[in-house]
Formats: C-alpha cells, structure tokens, sequence
C-alpha cells in the first residue's frame, strides 16, 4: 500500500500471509561497489537453481533481498534482472512465492531479485502510508550495483514489478532511475509520481475493478488517502510517454481486457483490467491476507515476462 500522488498532468522530456519458501538460504554481508561479474566465478554461497538469502548496507542500514538464479546461469552470458517488490506489510518471501515469477525465471533464465522493505509494517518509500525515513531508492540503486558487480548482468535489461506498495516502488522508479530501469509492470497500484521523471518508460500495468484496498477509479485509500484512479495514471503515463490519448480496448478473455495506448513515440504503455478483480496479483495460487477475487483468466507473471522481453533498454 502507498499514499499515490495526486492527479498530475505529466510534461514530457524534450529531446499478507504466504507459505515460506522452500529453497535453501545462505547470508552473505556485502559492500555496494558497482562493477561487472561478467567472467568470474559465481559468488559465494549461492547456487543456480536456488533462492539465496543475501544481506547488505545501504545508507547505513542492514538490508536483505532474496536472490534468484535459474538453473541455466552463465557467468559469460548477460541476463536480464526482474526487481520483484513486496507490498505494504507483506515481505520478501511472500511476494516470491505469490508473484509466481520463480517459475517463470527457471524457464526463462533471467535472475529475480526480491528485496524486503524496511520497518515493523515493512513498506517502501514510495510515498508510503507509513513514513519509513528511509532512501529506498538509494536502496535501488546499490542493490543493483551490486547484483551487477556479484552477476554477469545486461544492464540494458533490468526491469520493476511489484505488488500495492511495491508497485508505486516500481513507479517511482520508472521516473528516478529511468536510465536504469528498462519497464515496469505495477500491479494494483500504478502511479504517476509527482517528482521530476526522465526518459520515458514503458509501462505494463495490472488493476481489478472491484479492488477495495487501493481504488480502480477516483477515490480514496484506507478512507483518507487520494488516488486519482488506475487508467487516470495509465493515461499520465501515456502522455509522458507521446502515446495516443485513447486507449485501445483489446478483450482478453470473460472478465479482462488490455487497454493499449498506441502510436507511443516514446514509450508502450497498457493497462489489464480485471472485471470483478480485487487487490490482487493476476494468476496467483496462493492469497495474502483477504484482497478479493484473484483472476485466474491470466497470469500476471506470464505477462509481466513477456512484456518485460519485448522491452530492452534503447536509451
């Protein structure tokens, strides 16, 4: 969960409660020196095929993120990295095992990362309901350093998902780390920020219409917290982006359709409209907590893969 900003007319650029997982987990202190493993060993204590537990420091404060290596890792080949963020109150383990996007990066080969917020209600400081006084994307930033001076990493691939909270993570950084940040997939939470953005970002987005936590249309979050609606921050996107005004209407299945902004100069932007879907992740096989309907029309982590591969990194 987040506290979004308020509408905003974009000006583009001139030029809770999971099952544990079940890998093994190994800790590891490490500094946030930015480099390239590209052709070295892999690192200590952990394994392909496996989710690692891995700590660091980031502004004086002791971090963990979940680490994961699909099993047909090469130290010699650049892979994609997917930034997997945890809602409010949710955690690293849970967001693991309910994105479903584990499967996904054993198939597909690309490392998962899975960061934990910080805090007794763990949240990230995406304009978080909660003030956590903490740089998270400093955070971001390092982590990635990192992940790029422990793995062989193609920096021209390296995307943000997340759910809620995590997903106005992954909104925030498609403005403040837009030279970093591939795309996005927000799920049940895609935002606009009110901070100066960078280059465009494409933008895949996820939001039921029946989500009585953050609101599909105007409303309010936990009765005092404004947030100006799923395809209002979508169409911010798209014009930020130089896309079409209207959105496309493309039927899915019964209950979803993906409204598609075209003719995008800068960057794709669409929004997956669950019919009755509540604050959910699309897809998922297991609940947090009692967020409503969950679609199982189709899978978000699916998607979110396939939007993510179209969608390198061009600036």
């Amino acid at each position: 969960m987040a506290i979004p900003a308020t509408t905003a007319h974009p000006t583009p650029p001139t030029t809770p409660n999971a099952p544990a997982a079940t890998t093994p987990s190994a800790t590891a202190v490490q500094t946030t020196k930015p480099g390239n493993g590209c052709g070295q060993p892999l690192p200590t204590g952990v394994a392909l095929g496996r989710t690692t537990i891995r700590t660091m420091t980031s502004g004086a404060i002791a971090r963990e993120y979940r680490l994961h290596l699909p099993p047909g890792l090469s130290m010699a080949k650049a892979t994609a990295v997917v930034l997997n963020f945890h809602g409010l109150g949710s955690n690293a383990v849970q967001q693991e095992a309910y994105s479903g996007l584990v499967p996904v990066s054993d198939r597909e080969g690309f490392i998962l990362v899975t960061p934990d917020g910080t805090g007794t209600t763990r949240a990230w400081a995406a304009l978080a309901s909660i003030p956590t006084g903490v740089d998270d994307v400093l955070f971001t930033k390092d982590l990635l350093d990192r992940i790029q001076a422990d793995l062989c990493v193609d920096t021209a691939r390296v995307y943000s998902t997340g759910m809620s909270n995590g997903a106005f993570m992954s909104s925030r950084l498609a403005c403040v780390l837009s030279d970093r940040i591939a795309a996005i997939a927000p799920v049940a939470g895609v935002n606009f920020p009110l901070e100066p953005c960078g280059t465009p970002v494409p933008v895949l987005a996820f939001h039921g219409t029946i989500d009585r936590t953050v609101p599909f249309e105007a409303g309010l979050i936990f009765g005092v917290l404004p947030y100006a609606g799923a395809r209002t921050y979508a169409s911010d996107w798209a014009s930020y982006n130089h896309c079409a005004v209207s959105p496309d209407v493309e039927k899915i299945s019964e209950s979803v359709a993906r409204e598609n902004f075209s003719k995008c100069s800068g960057a794709d932007v669409s929004l997956f409209v669950v019919k009755g879907g509540g604050h959910t992740w699309p897809g998922a096989s297991i609940e947090i907590g009692r967020p409503g309907e969950t679609t199982k029309e189709i899978s978000a982590a699916e998607e979110i893969w396939k939007f993510f591969a179209a969608h390198p990194l061009s600036r």
